[in-house]
């Protein structure tokens, strides 16, 4: 099974076991604010980044505008090296692409409760939606041939190519630079469902941490791997921590 599965899995519990282990909720008040925010994801294939502005439509509800930055990694990614050279130059055997995504998601966001009602842990759900570009960017080896001289070899920057190239013929990855010009784009959508809880005790300041699930789909199937299937739905679970600042800071009273 897959670590960073268990890794998220065992972070949802955890989190879920503090928050739901607070007292009485007594909705008396909260904090009507618009908010600036940047988050850092850990998915269960992958890692991104995320800026959002939440804008408060009453005491409870937050419409929202989102950009995420995301690297996608396929299952089967195995980093290696190879035993024949003395190189400790780490390469994933097989990958043709890395692949990427640029979302811009619109959301709706829930606070079920208030932080100041449930033992100083706020406790909110937020859907999101939009348009997912997918970025395939191709990956360089330095691929070794023998030559005439027995022991003596050269290296060649090349893709990876399955019909001719063996774990024992590429020396390492090249320069992560090689291969932008020939970048690829694909267009998709993206959709999340995040949990989240709210511990900051400041009223100007946000840290909050969030779990939940999430698609990224594309029109095309997105070619990571040479050597496994590759797929265009990615479902991956996450977990994250977001900070940022508050904006604008009322108390309403019920």
């Amino acid at each position: 099974m897959n670590k960073k599965i268990i890794y998220i899995g065992f972070a949802f519990w955890l989190i879920s076991e503090i928050a739901f282990g607070q007292g009485e909720v007594k909705k008396h008040q909260t904090y009507n604010f618009n908010e600036s925010t940047f988050a850092i994801f850990l998915n269960s294939n992958g890692y991104g980044v995320n800026y959002s502005y939440g804008k408060r439509l009453d005491g409870f509800r937050r419409a929202t505008f989102s950009v995420d930055l995301t690297e996608i990694k396929h299952p089967k990614e195995i980093r290696t090296s190879n035993p024949y050279f003395n190189s400790q130059k780490k390469f994933i055997f097989g990958k043709t692409n890395n692949l990427y995504t640029l979302k811009i998601t619109f959301g709706y966001h829930k606070t079920v409760f208030d932080k100041f009602d449930k033992g100083g842990i706020g406790i909110g759900y937020h859907v999101q939606i939009g348009p997912n570009l997918g970025i395939l960017k191709p990956i360089y080896y330095q691929v070794v041939y023998p030559t005439s001289d027995p022991g003596t070899y050269i290296v060649q920057t090349e893709t990876f190519n399955y019909s001719i190239h063996r774990a024992g013929d590429i020396y390492g990855k090249a320069s992560y630079f090689e291969g932008f010009n020939e970048t690829q784009f694909r267009l998709g959508v993206f959709t999340r469902f995040t949990v989240d809880f709210d511990f900051g005790e400041s009223d100007y300041f946000v840290n909050r941490l969030e779990c939940g699930v999430q698609l990224d789909g594309f029109l095309q199937e997105m070619e990571i791997m040479a050597t496994e299937n590759n797929s265009r739905i990615f479902l991956s679970l996450f977990v994250a921590y977001r900070f940022g600042k508050i904006l604008q800071t009322k108390l309403n009273k019920q």
